[in-house]
């Protein structure tokens, strides 16, 4: 399963398309930026300097993913991987009503979702000696949350890799969405 390939058919060369979380641009960047024009957002500098380093054709932003904005219709597809688990449950709604928001009508939205509810931090996460804020919905909540907005879900599966699973997400801004949607 590509779910990256389906979410880039029929993109045209040098279509916008955002990362959020981007890290350090390894793998996910690098492959977009092959083919299309990539912003990559992350609220990390170190983690942006390695990006510039790795992937030297994109735009980075150094920024909190809760807090960025686009204009409407700005991109034809936005990924997020394991990054939208670091916003706080409440300021998630918006965050993806902003992605519907960004998405060219037709254009897609590819996330990883976490397989259980949790909010809370870890002082010193993985021995990195900095702290991290995980705030997750489990796979019906988050996936009800994309159909709220407008997106309409094309699949979602329970993928695992080791001993992690995670809800992967493909939806889809639909071709007669008006801009903005209420909220």
């Amino acid at each position: 399963m590509d779910l990256l390939g389906e979410l880039t058919r029929g993109l045209p060369d040098g279509t916008p398309v955002l990362d959020l979380g981007c890290g350090a641009g390894v793998p996910l960047t690098r492959r977009l930026a092959e083919r299309f024009d990539v912003t990559g957002v992350d609220i990390s500098a170190r983690q942006l300097e390695l990006a510039r380093q790795h992937v030297p054709n994109a735009t980075f932003i150094k920024a909190d993913l809760a807090e960025i904005a686009f204009p409407p219709t700005s991109f034809g597809a936005v990924v997020a991987f394991y990054s939208i688990i670091h916003v706080p449950r409440k300021e998630q709604p918006p965050l993806v009503g902003r992605i519907h928001d960004w998405l060219w009508p037709g254009g897609g939205f590819l996330a990883t979702w976490a397989t259980g509810a949790r909010e809370g931090d870890d002082a010193d996460w993985e021995g990195w000696g900095a702290p991290m804020w995980w705030s997750h919905y489990g796979p019906e909540q988050s996936t009800e949350m994309l159909r709220a907005t407008g997106l309409v879900i094309e699949r979602a599966e329970e993928i695992t890799s080791g001993d992690e699973t995670w809800l992967w997400v493909l939806a889809r801004k639909p071709h007669e969405s008006l801009l903005p949607l209420a909220r």
